[in-house]
């Protein structure tokens, strides 16, 4: 028997239930903060690690920015209370820049499968009630795809 999302056991992320209140996100029409912002700091990040040649963290280039951007979840705490828990949200932010950067080692074109991810996810997250854990997933696969693509664009400019 297939499972659905209904039935399927909630265990990998059940600890969260003690930050959930119960509240999901869904908009009217699509919303433009949850693509825009994201997307646009990890642009900013990536471009201006390169561009003003901000000095490697343990000999790994792309290392201090990850870390900004991680950084940045703690901004994700002070949403407001109609989004639900903002911890949970950036646990999720976090979970995907981990997510997208640990496999991103390994494979080298998996920052492709992350940005698809990410646009996917634009076309259709805001229609449905999704709790903050999985906003700040979108979130995060935002930033991601923000900081791959500035650094990309960032190291083709400055090269």
């Amino acid at each position: 028997m297939l499972k659905t999302k209904e039935n399927l056991p909630a265990a990998p992320v059940g600890f969260l239930s003690v930050f959930h209140r119960g509240k999901g996100m869904k908009w009217d029409k699509p919303p433009v903060w949850p693509v825009a912002i994201p997307a646009f700091l990890g642009v900013l990040v990536g471009t201006l690690d390169l561009y003003l040649g901000l000095p490697d963290l343990f000999e790994q280039t792309i290392l201090l920015p990850i870390l900004v951007v991680m950084g940045s979840s703690l901004l994700l705490i002070f949403l407001p209370k109609n989004y639900g828990s903002g911890v949970e949200c950036a646990i999720g932010f976090n979970v995907m820049v981990l997510v997208a950067v640990i496999p991103q080692l390994i494979l080298p074109i998996w920052f492709i499968i992350v940005i698809i991810f990410w646009l996917s996810q634009s076309l259709y997250v805001w229609k449905s009630n999704y709790p903050p854990f999985r906003l700040g997933i979108w979130l995060g696969a935002g930033a991601m795809s923000g900081l791959f693509l500035g650094s990309f664009v960032a190291a083709n400019l400055l090269a």
